[in-house]
């Protein structure tokens, strides 16, 4: 199964020239953490809730004023719709992702959560993707500090023992445009 096959194609999008205010209005009336930026529906970065509390309020900008342009997340991985639904739950748990956009020639067309995987792919494969994504907030409680080296090492240890290793096409996304 790929990741066409359960991806939400129905998504929320903004432009770099969106307020804070407007997308957290959005991420609230949807229930979603997470609005991926495009420019001419290419993928240029995303905007997280967290992004906008820890880059945004915590660093004492205007959310009304602030454009998502000044505080996304240029680089983002993303797959090809063709990808194998496990492919990317691995490059989830690997990478600490809860939610990955599917880019197809450059064009954003999809995402791809834990939930989708959860809901529409076999028992197991969310799970495994949740423990990888989890595994800085286990370390977190372990050690009383995340990403230990100890504890990202056992993890990899552990997450290469269960499953082998795929080769996984993805595109690391880094937006052209520089933040005001």
């Amino acid at each position: 199964m790929n990741v066409r096959e359960i991806m939400t194609t129905e998504i929320t999008k903004a432009t770099p020239d969106n307020t804070l205010v407007d997308i957290a209005a959005v991420m609230r009336d949807e229930d979603i953490g997470a609005v991926p930026v495009v420019d001419d529906d290419e993928l240029i970065g995303i905007v997280t809730d967290r992004d906008i509390v820890v880059r945004a309020i915590a660093g004492g900008k205007d959310p009304s004023t602030t454009n998502v342009e000044e505080i996304l997340s240029r680089e983002v991985e993303s797959v090809e719709p063709g990808t194998d639904v496990i492919d990317a739950a691995d490059l989830m748990a690997s990478r600490q992702l809860r939610r990955l956009p599917v880019v197809e020639d450059g064009e954003l067309i999809g995402m791809v959560s834990l939930g989708d995987i959860a809901v529409k792919h076999e028992e197991g494969t969310a799970a495994y993707a949740l423990e990888g994504v989890s595994e800085g907030v286990k370390a977190t409680k372990r050690t009383g500090r995340a990403g230990s080296t100890e504890s990202k090492a056992k993890g990899a240890s552990e997450r290469a023992t269960a499953q082998p290793k795929k080769t996984v096409k993805t595109t690391r996304h880094k937006g052209s445009r520089r933040a005001a």
